[in-house]
Formats: structure tokens, C-alpha cells, sequence
């Protein structure tokens, strides 16, 4: 099954900030997570946890402290287990994608003047896929914008399930949050 299959089965991905939601995020995890603002000693360990849990955990090597994410760096962190990484530097994506790599380019619309931008970039780095942020401004890009967009997910200010729904609705394969009560799997929310 491709990643983006699995992430229309599973569309909720957590978003760790550090190791302090780590003990709750592991009761119950997702399949996809985004770990950011770790220190690069703290990489290993916490990358083998979540593997261990059965997510697939995805760095955001911007964040983490003590890393130069050249090919050096890209290649430590495939040794200690790191199978996808999400970054805003188009020449970071494109290196780890050659470094074997999954690869996410985050990118912010914040107003219509950088949209070409965006585009150029992406074509330029070419990711697996494009972290699109913030949430609140995706549903105002509609029209050619969003259909030229490479599979996408969906960041920022993303607090309930209406969010999620109509982010998949636009078109996104996911969507990030580190809103707690999102982490529960959709079919499972929905017993309730």
C-alpha cells in the first residue's frame, strides 16, 4: 500500500512538539506522526518508540537542535531508523529524496503574492507530498491553486472533526494536528 493510501485509511496525523505528549501519543498512535523540536540526541530513541508503536514518524529536520540536514546529516538520520522528513528549505527536500527519503515541503500561504512562490518551489524540490499551512486559509485557495497542488496535507489550526472533513473534502490525503482528541482514529470517534 502506497503512503498515500495509507493516509486516506488513516487521515489524522499527530503532531508532537518535543517528548512531552510522547507517553499519551504512544496509549494510542497514529500511523503517520510529525515530531518536531527534538535535540538530535534525543532522534534515535524517540524515532525507535514510535516505530515500535507502529507509526511512521516524519522529522521536521527545521527543528531539530544540533543537526545540519546536508547529506551527512540526512544520512544519520536514515541509520537511526528516520524514514520521512518535512522541511520549508526546497534544497533540504530535495536532498533527502535522493538520500531515499520520504519527503514533505512545508510551505505557508499567506497571502496571494506568494502563491507563484509556492508553486515554483514545489516544482522545484519536488515532494512526496506538501504540507500546506495555515488550515484556515486553505478553503480560500480553491480553484487552480489546489488542483495544481501535489497531494497535500493540511496544517495549522486544525481543532475538530468539521476541520478535518472538509480539508479532505478540498482535496488534502491528511491532515496534521496537535489537537489530543483528533489523534482517536475516525471510525472510532464516530462510535460514539
Amino acid at each position: 500500500m502506497s503512503v498515500v493510501d495509507r493516509l486516506h485509511a488513516a487521515p489524522v496525523i499527530a503532531t508532537l512538539f518535543g517528548t512531552h505528549d510522547l507517553d499519551t501519543f504512544l496509549q494510542a498512535p497514529t500511523a503517520f506522526c510529525f515530531v518536531a523540536n527534538l535535540p538530535l540526541v534525543e532522534v534515535a530513541p524517540v524515532v525507535q518508540q514510535l516505530q515500535e508503536a507502529g507509526s511512521f514518524p516524519i522529522l521536521n529536520v527545521d527543528t531539530v537542535k544540533g543537526l545540519s540536514a546536508n547529506p551527512d546529516g540526512l544520512n544519520y538520520l536514515r541509520s537511526v531508523g528516520v524514514m520521512g522528513i518535512v522541511s520549508t528549505h526546497a534544497a533540504i527536500v530535495a536532498k533527502a529524496a535522493n538520500s531515499g527519503l520520504l519527503t514533505l515541503q512545508k510551505v505557508f500561504a499567506t497571502d496571494r503574492s506568494n502563491l507563484p512562490r509556492i508553486r515554483a518551489s514545489i516544482a522545484q524540490s519536488r515532494p512526496h507530498l506538501v504540507q500546506l499551512m495555515p488550515w484556515p486559509v486553505v478553503p480560500r485557495l480553491r480553484g487552480e491553486f489546489l488542483d495544481a497542488m501535489p497531494n497535500f496535507i493540511v496544517s495549522g489550526f486544525v481543532h475538530d472533526r468539521a476541520d478535518v472533513d472538509d480539508a479532505l473534502e478540498l482535496g488534502a490525503v491528511a491532515v496534521s494536528t496537535s489537537q489530543q482528541d483528533l489523534w482517536v482514529p475516525m471510525e472510532d470517534s464516530n462510535r460514539d
